[in-house]
């Protein structure tokens, strides 16, 4: 990818800590020949086609990507990675800033290409083997921002009616906010419930298996019919974790110009 023909967007309203990551990713863009809009919408709305717009995880922009959706026009989304992030993760966490994912035209990885293992291998968590015959089921519910940008506010409450009419398990659920360890609720647990959240990622490397919405990351290697809760499947993880290590990056690669050989 060429990354002269990119243009980073800096929400406003970003903590400190935020702004300065957006503004390096910015400046690493910028030093490449591509653009920055800060905080301007209307701005990142009249780029024209040719630029590719990278965006992150702001309601505001949800429908204005609804617009590009439509019309098949391409746009970058970036967030915290899948495994060694720096926040909001239970898996070792990264050093330097951790890792994030970027993707093209979708929220999270979509797609299995026969990656190498050389990624992985250089840098990966502990796995465990896949846990059969659990009893409970842990429901890792969106945040508030999560749940505006994907319009699914209502996602808590529909998941527990729809579980509780298929099995009698034991739900336990969890946010963001919770101070138990997720791999504490995963432990005995017969499978993972979650609409995006990482939780899905983490579970399966922790060998529990999940079910998500397919827009999720871990639909590769897990189910999205709640209506099958009680028959998980436990695929083969390694095509998978090949993939998701070439989808994320360290802050480095995102300024080096590692980034835009590898983007797909």
């Amino acid at each position: 990818m060429d990354p002269a023909k990119v243009c980073l967007f800096i929400p406003p309203e970003l903590r400190k800590t935020k702004l300065a990551l957006f503004e390096r990713i910015g400046a690493g863009i910028q030093r490449h020949g591509g653009r920055v809009v800060r905080t301007d919408v209307a701005a990142l709305a009249a780029l024209p086609d040719d630029i590719i717009p990278i965006i992150g995880c702001s309601p505001q922009l949800r429908p204005l990507i609804d617009g590009w959706i439509l019309r098949k026009r391409n746009y970058i989304y970036w967030d915290r990675g899948y495994f060694f992030r720096v926040y909001a993760t239970w898996l070792p966490r990264g050093e330097n800033g951790g890792m994030y994912r970027w993707h093209q035209n979708s929220y999270q990885l979509q797609a299995l290409r026969g990656e190498p293992p050389d990624r992985w291998n250089a840098r990966k968590p502990p796995v465990q083997p896949w846990s059969r015959g659990g009893r409970h089921i842990v429901i890792a519910a969106p945040t508030r921002t999560y749940a505006a940008f994907h319009r699914c506010e209502s996602w808590i409450a529909d998941t527990i009616d729809a579980l509780a009419r298929v099995t009698d398990r034991q739900l336990v659920i969890r946010d963001k906010e919770s101070k138990r360890p997720l791999q504490t609720d995963l432990h005995g647990a017969h499978a993972l419930v979650t609409h995006g959240s990482n939780a899905a990622v983490e579970a399966i490397i922790c060998g529990t298996p999940t079910f998500t919405h397919p827009d999720s990351a871990a639909a590769l290697v897990g189910l999205t019919d709640l209506r099958k809760i009680e028959q998980p499947i436990y695929p083969e993880r390694q095509p998978w974790f090949n993939a998701l290590a070439y989808s994320q990056y360290s802050e480095n690669e995102l300024t080096d110009g590692t980034l835009w050989k590898l983007l797909t």
